[in-house]
């Protein structure tokens, strides 16, 4: 088959082709229309101490509070994990279980820490951004209850950023159009086929003279 034949099969079936198109366009636009309500909320925790240690000693530019501060927060991070700690912020954040459900945080540096959590809207995060570092703070403290260091570890929050966490439809129409090409393309070459089957592109029978 030459390349102008192939080219008369997607002109003669023009139409099918911009239906399945539209109609994949069409799906992606009632997806987001009928998406669920769904935001999250991004807070910021920042390692910080309690105190002020006084020491004459070189402490080699702060490089081994660095690595404490580090690996706190890397503590920190499995806390929020823990289904015992999850517990103390359901009891006292009065959130959804969606918010809850989906909390998560992940180390970006050594001293701070990006929690996020989703709720069907604003009013559902209840008093998180509060409870989550307060509880955090308290399991800290537990830890410095036999030591009682001067400059022990605590956790800084600031106010949370919250956004819309639905699907946007910029990428929902372009995966829509990507997905309409595709079925598009295989739905004219299968009628090609299976509808127009002993003849070739250009609707000769095989084996015929035009």
């Amino acid at each position: 088959m030459e390349f102008r034949d192939f080219c008369h099969i997607f002109f003669v079936r023009r139409n099918l082709f911009f239906v399945v198109f539209s109609g994949c366009v069409l799906l992606s636009f009632l997806v987001f229309r009928f998406q669920p309500a769904r935001f999250e909320a991004s807070l910021l925790l920042n390692v910080a101490r309690s105190g002020m240690h006084e020491t004459t000693e070189y402490t080699y530019d702060q490089f081994y509070r660095l690595q404490a501060d580090e690996r706190f927060a890397d503590t920190v991070v499995r806390w929020v994990a823990d289904p015992s700690v999850r517990e103390s912020i359901r009891r006292r954040a009065d959130a959804e279980e969606t918010a809850i459900d989906s909390l998560s945080a992940k180390r970006l540096s050594s001293q701070v820490i990006h929690v996020r959590y989703r709720a069907t809207s604003p009013l559902g995060f209840g008093r998180m951004a509060e409870t989550v570092p307060a509880v955090l703070n308290e399991a800290s403290a537990r830890i410095d209850v036999a030591s009682g260091h001067p400059d022990w570890f605590m956790l800084v929050s600031d106010e949370p950023v919250i956004r819309d966490a639905r699907l946007p439809i910029g990428f929902l129409v372009g995966f829509g159009s990507a997905i309409g090409l595709f079925v598009g393309f295989w739905s004219v070459l299968a009628v090609w086929y299976f509808v127009g089957a002993g003849r070739d592109g250009r609707g000769v029978a095989p084996g015929k003279a035009e």
